[in-house]
């Protein structure tokens, strides 16, 4: 084993150790101003800590890991993204009209004397409130005839631009995505079932 204490660069080092640094005149001012104003907030700390530049080192299979991580996201939101704007919407009941079957008139009734105005909004025209205004009758009676594909469709009345209102007479749609009440027409080749005259 070598002995440095014999290397004069080392004893030219030590010495230079051994010599007080003079601190300036106003840092015994400076750590006692720091001291009252006590530890800095929360969300000045956490500023602090996300603005500093940090070094991370990610290992290659941790990129990797990470990787197919955000690649398994993207490829879910498409495939999510994909069911719901189907026909059957985010329930994923997908509508397939039969190809040699033609649309069917299918007229929508409903009964509401103190109306103002009736639309009818389903899967069918993609919810819109305004595009199938209903025609009021006798009696508050507001009817509306649609072409549909057979298949199952849900809709609902939309009452004076801004209710919804499931039909009556039709059964109740159980997959309701909104919280809004609906209701089923199931539409054959022939003839609709469920709330439709």
């Amino acid at each position: 084993m070598r002995d440095d204490s014999d290397d004069p660069l080392i004893g030219r080092i030590a010495a230079e150790l051994r010599h007080p640094v003079p601190a300036r005149p106003d840092f015994e001012a400076r750590v006692m101003a720091a001291v009252r104003a006590g530890p800095p907030s929360v969300p000045a700390r956490a500023w602090t800590w996300l603005s500093e530049p940090r070094a991370v080192a990610v290992s290659p299979l941790s990129a990797l890991a990470l990787a197919a991580g955000v690649g398994a996201l993207v490829i879910a939101g498409i495939w999510s993204a994909s069911r719901s704007t189907r026909p059957g919407g985010a329930a994923g009941v997908a509508i397939e009209p039969v190809a040699a079957a033609a649309p069917s008139v299918v007229t929508f009734v409903l009964v509401d004397p103190r109306a103002r105005s009736v639309a009818l909004a389903g899967d069918f025209d993609g919810w819109d409130r305004s595009h199938l205004a209903m025609r009021r009758g006798a009696s508050g009676l507001w009817t509306v005839d649609v072409p549909l594909a057979p298949g199952r469709y849900r809709y609902a009345f939309v009452v004076d631009g801004r209710r919804f209102v499931a039909d009556p007479t039709a059964p109740p749609a159980v997959d309701d995505d909104f919280g809004q009440p609906t209701s089923v027409v199931t539409v054959s080749g022939a003839r609709a079932a469920g709330g439709a005259l």
